[in-house]
Protein backbone atom coordinates (compact mmCIF):
# COMPACT_ATOMS: atom_id res chain seq x y z
CA UNK A 1 0.00 0.00 0.00
CA UNK A 2 1.28 3.42 -0.91
CA UNK A 3 1.64 5.64 2.16
CA UNK A 4 2.81 8.76 0.34
CA UNK A 5 0.51 11.75 0.58
CA UNK A 6 -0.61 13.01 -2.81
CA UNK A 7 -3.15 15.43 -4.22
CA UNK A 8 -6.49 13.68 -4.65
CA UNK A 9 -9.06 16.36 -5.43
CA UNK A 10 -9.84 19.97 -4.54
CA UNK A 11 -6.64 20.61 -2.62
CA UNK A 12 -7.13 17.47 -0.52
CA UNK A 13 -3.94 15.52 0.10
CA UNK A 14 -4.26 11.90 1.28
CA UNK A 15 -2.29 8.68 1.20
CA UNK A 16 -3.81 5.36 0.20
CA UNK A 17 -3.89 4.30 3.87
CA UNK A 18 -5.68 7.55 4.79
CA UNK A 19 -8.37 6.74 2.25
CA UNK A 20 -8.77 3.24 3.73
CA UNK A 21 -9.44 4.76 7.17
CA UNK A 22 -11.99 7.18 5.70
CA UNK A 23 -13.70 4.33 3.84
CA UNK A 24 -13.93 2.36 7.10
CA UNK A 25 -16.12 5.15 8.49
CA UNK A 26 -17.94 5.70 5.18
CA UNK A 27 -16.44 9.16 4.73
CA UNK A 28 -16.06 10.03 1.06
CA UNK A 29 -13.34 12.63 0.61
CA UNK A 30 -14.70 13.35 -2.88
CA UNK A 31 -17.69 15.06 -1.26
CA UNK A 32 -15.49 17.84 0.16
CA UNK A 33 -14.33 20.92 -1.67
CA UNK A 34 -11.17 21.37 0.43
CA UNK A 35 -9.11 19.97 3.30
CA UNK A 36 -10.60 22.36 5.85
CA UNK A 37 -14.11 21.00 5.25
CA UNK A 38 -12.88 17.43 5.61
CA UNK A 39 -11.04 18.26 8.83
CA UNK A 40 -14.11 20.02 10.22
CA UNK A 41 -16.30 16.97 9.60
CA UNK A 42 -13.68 14.63 11.07
CA UNK A 43 -13.69 16.71 14.25
CA UNK A 44 -17.50 16.64 14.36
CA UNK A 45 -17.49 12.85 14.00
CA UNK A 46 -14.84 12.50 16.71
CA UNK A 47 -16.75 14.77 19.08
CA UNK A 48 -20.12 13.09 18.57
CA UNK A 49 -19.33 9.40 18.12
CA UNK A 50 -17.26 6.65 19.61
CA UNK A 51 -14.65 5.68 17.02
CA UNK A 52 -11.38 3.80 17.00
CA UNK A 53 -8.10 5.63 17.45
CA UNK A 54 -7.34 5.33 13.74
CA UNK A 55 -9.75 8.12 12.83
CA UNK A 56 -8.42 10.37 15.57
CA UNK A 57 -4.83 9.70 14.46
CA UNK A 58 -5.79 10.49 10.87
CA UNK A 59 -7.44 13.74 11.93
CA UNK A 60 -4.30 14.80 13.82
CA UNK A 61 -2.05 13.80 10.92
CA UNK A 62 -4.10 15.73 8.37
CA UNK A 63 -4.37 18.80 10.60
CA UNK A 64 -0.60 18.83 11.08
CA UNK A 65 0.00 18.37 7.36
CA UNK A 66 -2.45 21.14 6.55
CA UNK A 67 -0.81 23.49 9.04
CA UNK A 68 2.84 22.84 8.13
CA UNK A 69 2.55 22.50 4.37
CA UNK A 70 -0.62 24.29 3.31
CA UNK A 71 -0.84 27.31 5.64
CA UNK A 72 0.83 30.57 4.66
CA UNK A 73 3.14 31.60 7.44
Amino acid sequence: MNDFIKLRKNDIYLSDSDIKVLEKYEINYLNYSNMKELLFDLEEILNNNYVDNDLEELSIKLAEYNYYFRTNK
